[in-house]
């Protein structure tokens, strides 16, 4: 589409560039008027400001040339969104990023994204990971947090740790469970686990502990129970559970029954689902809350706010299915 010259951002801090070069601009105007044919430049548009991404030599030649609008391909986006792109705009076309381009390039990603890991950078601009980190450690930054090219987090600094540390110390013995605490304060489950087994609220690893728990995972697989009903019932991770279960040679007849019958009988499945939580519910009412263990609660509360939550994600799920055949509620 045509954008008017007048209504885009140039200098809203998205040239990544270290300075424009004059006679590419000259160069660029002079073939625009001989009737060549440029691609469109890149925009996002936050619902106010259009800001430039990519062409800001086309841009300036359109300009130079008094040209009203310019043919420009608008995305949605921020100002943010504008700059991620930018960094990575002249990989594959247009003046190729100098030396100088690139250093000013990876100044201005690691001042915007402090927590973005060098690899990360480096991928986007198209330059080495030694050398954004040999830029980086001139900068002074203030990220505690690093994220990977593929997501993962870590800690910038020792203190950083310390720190989101003991938050998660004081937010498990809250009774937050360790999936919400991740989400919080963007820590490894292992380390949570770790901190939780500290505070006394983890699995018990004592041999007489543990031979309870296979007890129970051998009874509760017997009663007709799924392997991940097991995991949340003993506070392990789905996959810790199924691992030892199947060390121990504990079939769990529960799980095949589900696998077989996902895409056979739905309706039997549901139908089971909302039995079993009849069941559950049904005791609620009995319940003398003043007896009950304080030192248990926090592994109840981690596993009720798991199934919960998949509860919550199921009910979400058939809602949308009755509206979807317009039926009455």
């Amino acid at each position: 589409m045509r954008i008017k010259i007048d209504a885009i951002a140039f200098d809203a801090g998205t040239q990544v560039r270290a300075a424009i070069d004059q006679q590419v601009v000259a160069d660029y105007a002079e073939a625009m008027t001989s009737g060549a044919t440029f691609p469109a430049i890149v925009l996002f548009h936050d619902g106010t400001q259009h800001y430039l991404a990519d062409g800001f030599h086309r841009f300036l030649a359109a300009q130079r040339n008094k040209f009203k609008d310019i043919d420009s391909d608008v995305r949605p986006g921020t100002k943010d969104d504008a700059l991620w792109f930018a960094l990575g705009a002249n990989k594959a076309h247009g003046k190729r990023l100098s030396n100088q381009d690139k250093r000013h390039a990876i100044k201005l990603a690691v001042e915007r994204w402090p927590e973005k890991s060098g690899a990360l950078i480096a991928e986007q601009i198209g330059c080495s990971r030694s050398y954004v980190v040999q830029i980086k450690s001139g900068m002074t930054t203030t990220a505690d947090r690093i994220v990977s090219a593929n997501g993962h987090v870590r800690m910038a600094t020792q203190a950083a740790a310390q720190t989101a540390r003991a938050e998660a110390r004081e937010l498990l013995k809250a009774g937050m469970s360790v999936d919400d605490v991740r989400k919080r304060l963007r820590i490894g489950r292992d380390a949570l686990l770790e901190i939780r087994h500290d505070l006394g609220l983890g699995v018990n690893k004592t041999r007489g502990a543990v031979q309870q728990r296979r007890e129970q995972m051998r009874r509760m697989a017997s009663d007709g129970h799924t392997s991940r009903q097991i995991a949340a019932s003993l506070g392990l991770t789905d996959v810790g559970c199924r691992a030892v279960l199947k060390k121990e040679g504990i079939k769990v007849h529960a799980d095949e029954a589900v696998r077989g019958s996902r895409h056979h009988d739905a309706n039997r499945i549901v139908d089971q689902i909302v039995m079993d939580a009849e069941n559950l519910t049904e005791g609620i009412s009995l319940i003398d809350f003043s007896s009950l263990d304080r030192a248990r609660l926090a592994d109840w509360l981690v596993s009720l706010r798991s199934s919960r939550k998949a509860l919550d994600s199921f009910v979400n799920r058939l809602l949308k299915e009755k509206d979807k055949h317009g039926e009455a509620a």
